[in-house]
């Protein structure tokens, strides 16, 4: 028969559900004799300076996970202003080669043919890599 899962515990939870790592700050579940995180032995430690260090783990570990959601959060924000950047881009290119294309051909001009074929290879190669890519 397959061990369930150990999955760390809430840190909302009493004091009296679990026990900080003394190492790293990750909470444990009472049962258990090394860290999950960590694998540190666990070791029951009482007093003020144990109530002090569990304190500053527990603060820790928040900032840490509140760090980590920001940079989530930033990530996601580039990604699609990214997205965005390359999309108008792209779109800004292959407008301005169509444009062009066709004043070259009321104009019969080969150079300006070629350029704004140039502009359109661009702005296409531009929006397949944003729609295209892996």
């Amino acid at each position: 028969m397959d061990k369930p899962k150990k999955e760390p515990i809430a840190l909302h939870h009493e004091q009296q559900n679990h026990r900080l790592c003394l190492n790293c700050g990750f909470p444990n579940r009472q049962a258990d004799t090394h860290c999950m995180y960590c694998q540190t032995n666990l070791v029951e430690d009482g007093g003020l300076f144990s109530w002090m260090r569990q304190t500053y783990y527990i603060l820790r570990w928040r900032w840490q996970l509140k760090q980590k959601r920001e940079h989530l959060n930033l990530t996601s924000r580039s990604s699609f202003l990214k997205a965005m950047c390359y999309f108008s881009l792209g779109l800004i290119l292959s407008v301005a080669g169509i444009y062009f294309f066709t004043s070259s051909i009321s104009e019969n001009s080969f150079t300006n043919a070629i350029i704004a074929l140039l502009l359109i290879c661009y702005g296409f190669f531009t929006l397949r890599y944003l729609f295209w890519k892996k």
